[in-house]
């Protein structure tokens, strides 16, 4: 029996959505409102004391962290593998999947804030977005997150957040090793990074790889995989996207 417990719309969830798809596994879902601090509940903080989604249970027991989580899956449902058999390419594998967890990710953050989550806090009343905040049990956090995601856009944090995103992908265009990350066979690498494609369609940044053959082909190759399809939320759970540009 595995839960999952996620947001439709996170990045980290759609991760593993992924792995499961790659997997062919059936899953029950339960899904936790971020914007309305539900991963921060005394019920969920029991489950995951980080208090972030996604958290796997699999037969009563959770594992959370969603590149432990695809490494768990792979390693209990091992059809078909998405770890290579040579040590070394393991290695680079890994290498590949933390970059994506300490760079990649939070390169795509701040623009992520500026142009979705502004959008839709934008359609909330400053009492009801004072009201989520009430629930929040950590002040500063709170604090935090009212000063990223309300207020106007600021064209500087995008633009920063674009330079960071050229070097991310400065280092993928040097990975590649064949039609995937690590080589010939598709890897718990590449499964990492297709939230963050997804996430930068999203931003509408489709730029940053459109003039870099290599890049763009295993893009293409990546959205062509019936999972990537099935990991993505259905429209009522996206966030606003942003408007094209002139």
């Amino acid at each position: 029996m595995l839960e999952l417990y996620h947001d439709w719309d996170s990045f980290y969830s759609f991760k593993v959505r992924f792995c499961l798809a790659e997997k062919g596994l059936d899953w029950q879902g339960h899904r936790i409102d971020l914007l309305a601090f539900h991963n921060l509940r005394p019920d969920y903080l029991k489950l995951n004391p980080n208090g972030v989604v996604p958290t796997l249970v699999h037969d009563g027991t959770p594992i959370f962290e969603s590149s432990v989580i695809n490494e768990y899956l792979d390693e209990v449902f091992p059809d078909p593998p998405l770890k290579p058999a040579d040590a070394k390419a393991r290695a680079r594998m890994r290498a590949l999947v933390k970059y994506q967890d300490d760079v990649a990710y939070w390169a795509q953050r701040p623009a992520a804030f500026q142009l979705l989550i502004k959008q839709k806090l934008g359609g909330f009343s400053r009492a009801e977005i004072d009201a989520l905040l009430q629930g929040h049990p950590d002040p500063v956090r709170a604090e935090h997150f009212l000063t990223w995601a309300t207020g106007p856009i600021d064209p500087a944090v995008v633009a920063d957040a674009r330079q960071k995103l050229v070097a991310v992908f400065d280092r993928l265009d040097g990975a590649l090793q064949g039609p995937w990350l690590v080589g010939a066979q598709f890897t718990l690498a590449d499964a990492a990074f297709a939230s963050f494609i997804d996430r930068l369609e999203w931003l509408r940044f489709n730029d940053l790889w459109r003039e870099r053959p290599r890049l763009a082909g295993w893009v293409e190759r990546l959205k062509s995989r019936p999972s990537f399809k099935k990991a993505q939320s259905p429209a009522e759970f996206r966030l606003p996207q942003p408007a094209a540009a002139a």
